[in-house]
């Protein structure tokens, strides 16, 4: 496991979904010995109305989870890479050198938890499908974290989130064709061009707008942009504001 982890929100089946992700493994994957993926679901003794967990079981799971991610499996590797809460269901995912050596340690290890009912299994996955294409966020998921991480920098400095102040965003590209036509739309949405400038063979814009930096308001903000600049062959490069104070 590395340092990098982080949660985010999405749909699953039509439904809403918490994952939590190690996305310091992702630089890595996938790791040829682990070949096997091993998971472990956890009905929920007390899910919210959204299927989601609520604050009843909330320490217990905390230990769940740490209990599982230390499971010792002996001379089998096993390695924790997030879990999945949808539906009334917490799924813990591993990946492992020897998928049913895993299964019976992680059942070994609920033992300790006679009060929830649970049910594991394991298959091949050399490719860590599961991990890439399931667990670890999409580039539109990612940028959320992101925003959630630059918010909580900010609420730590005493920061206000409802009060308006200037946002600036950076956006580069490959061509100047593309930020000229990126740069003349976002404009007919109310942003101001406030600089723009080339280097290393890209060509940078920064953007600004008066806004409030709430988790909803930004992140609708800040997605308009990604997908703008997705539109004219752009990356979004993030945001940066001042602390405000009531």
């Amino acid at each position: 496991m590395s340092d990098d982890w982080d949660f985010y929100f999405c749909q699953i089946d039509d439904r809403p979904a918490s994952l939590f992700v190690d996305l310091g493994l992702h630089c890595s994957a996938p790791i040829a010995e682990l070949s096997d993926m091993a998971w472990l679901s956890l009905q929920l003794l007390h899910p919210g109305p959204d299927g989601l967990t609520g604050n009843e079981e909330f320490d217990r799971l905390n230990e769940i989870e740490d209990a599982l991610a230390a499971t010792d499996v002996g001379d089998t590797q096993l390695v924790y890479v997030g879990r999945s809460t949808s539906g009334g269901h917490r799924d813990f995912l591993f990946y492992t050198t020897n998928g049913l050596k895993a299964e019976s340690r992680l059942s070994a290890a609920m033992v300790a938890y006679p009060e929830y009912g649970f049910e594991v299994g394991s298959r091949p996955d050399a490719d860590w499908s599961v991990y890439l294409e399931f667990l670890y966020p999409s580039d539109r998921q990612r940028q959320m974290i992101l925003n959630g991480r630059v918010l909580q920098t900010l609420e730590e400095s005493g920061d206000q989130h409802q009060i308006e102040r200037e946002v600036c965003h950076w956006i580069y590209f490959d061509s100047q064709d593309d930020r000229t036509r990126f740069a003349a739309e976002a404009a007919n949405k109310g942003y101001k061009l406030t600089d723009m400038s080339d280097q290393d063979g890209k060509h940078g814009a920064q953007l600004t707008g008066v806004t409030a930096v709430d988790y909803s308001t930004i992140n609708t903000i800040v997605l308009e942009l990604f997908d703008l600049a997705t539109k004219f062959s752009g990356e979004y490069d993030g945001w940066e504001t001042s602390v405000e104070k009531a």
